[in-house]
Order: C-alpha cells, then sequence, then structure tokens
C-alpha cells in the first residue's frame, strides 16, 4: 500500500462528508445551542433581542404569540437547524463514547 493511499484512508477515517470530527462537533452544538434557546423562549412565549444602550449592551424582550411562534418554527432557517442538530446528534454521540478528546471539546462548546 503506497503512503498516498494510507494517508487517504486515515483522513476518511476522521471526516464524515468532507468534516473532520471536530468540525462536526461545533456545528452540531452551535446549532444545537440555537435551537434549544430558541425552545426555551418560545416556552415563555418571548423572543430577546441583543441591543446597544448607553450603559453598554442589553437586551430587549419582546412578547410573542402562538401564531408568530408557529409562523417562525415553519421558517426554512428553522426547519433547516433542527434537521442538522437531529441528523448529527447520532454521530456526535458515537464521537463522545469513542475518545475522551471529544468530550473535552464537547464541554468547551457547550
Amino acid at each position: 500500500m503506497s503512503e498516498q493511499t494510507t494517508t487517504t484512508m486515515e483522513s476518511a477515517a476522521v471526516r464524515f462528508g468532507g468534516l473532520s470530527n471536530e468540525e462536526i462537533l461545533i456545528v452540531y452544538f452551535r446549532f444545537k445551542k440555537y435551537v434549544d434557546d430558541l425552545e426555551e423562549s418560545f416556552e415563555k412565549k418571548q423572543i430577546s433581542k441583543p441591543v446597544d444602550t448607553p450603559f453598554g449592551k442589553g437586551a430587549t424582550i419582546i412578547k410573542v404569540n402562538q401564531e408568530q411562534i408557529d409562523e417562525f418554527r415553519n421558517t426554512d432557517y428553522y426547519k433547516l437547524s433542527v434537521s442538522v442538530v437531529n441528523k448529527l446528534k447520532p454521530i456526535v454521540e458515537l464521537l463522545l463514547e469513542c475518545d475522551d478528546t471529544f468530550k473535552k471539546l464537547a464541554d468547551e462548546l457547550r
């Protein structure tokens, strides 16, 4: 087996769809936090928006009704975000079971 073949096989072993295992973890936890934060806001029937104030950074809270929540949940961006989280979840769980270095990275990303 040539050195190039071995290197290619090793690269393939740590990549999924062109993403490294670390990249998969970053994408998963980034989108998971986004979806989890939205769901928490939806449960409270409110959303927050960052704003600049004379005193520094702040947040404004906007009350929303169920119709607005349903409308947002029906957007392509929200649906794609949930889909990414659902598809990557079993892969991430497997990575975390197999290698403690991924557990450390996951703790940093959470």
